[in-house]
């Protein structure tokens, strides 16, 4: 059976190595930024929040947003889920947390940055099917061979 709860600060270190099980979606240059994140949460900042999602005593995914200056909004960030757990709609529930909390900020709008590339489609295919929409494409973002696909979804009702 899976639960959902916040972060821990005993979490981190295990998200980090789920996150490294898909170096495509979370090459070390994007898993570098998490600890900081996650720092910044656990100084109580009230600008970001992040679940995982625990079988037993081991965690199978995580989720969370962060306010985006740039973008004016909330961001959805770090979603991930062990490869054995995928299709379980574990990251559903996960974004539906991260969804709600928004929501409770009085926000209507979400925003979501993924990678760009061929073997990164399913997860494109995963946020389309889960309401969100590809708002820009931008080409080699990151560096050569990594851009950033953009999604947007309005979370009014």
């Amino acid at each position: 059976m899976i639960f959902y709860r916040q972060l821990t600060p005993q979490d981190p270190e295990l998200v980090k190595q789920l996150m490294e099980q898909y170096e495509l979606q979370f090459p070390a240059f994007i898993v570098n930024l998490y600890p900081e994140r996650w720092a910044s949460y656990f100084n109580n900042s009230s600008d970001s929040a992040y679940w995982v999602a625990v079988e037993i005593d081991k965690i199978v995914g995580h989720a969370g947003f962060m306010y985006n200056n740039d973008e004016k909004c909330y961001e959805i960030v770090g979603v991930v889920v062990s490869p054995k757990h995928q299709r379980k709609g574990i990251g559903k529930t996960l974004l539906d947390h991260v969804c709600g909390a928004i929501q409770e900020k009085g926000k209507t709008e979400v925003v979501l940055h993924t990678l760009g590339h061929p073997d990164n489609e399913d997860t494109l295919v995963f946020y389309k099917s889960m309401g969100y929409s590809v708002s820009k494409f931008e080409k080699d973002y990151f560096q050569a061979g990594y851009s950033r696909v953009t999604f947007r979804k309005s979370l009014s009702h």
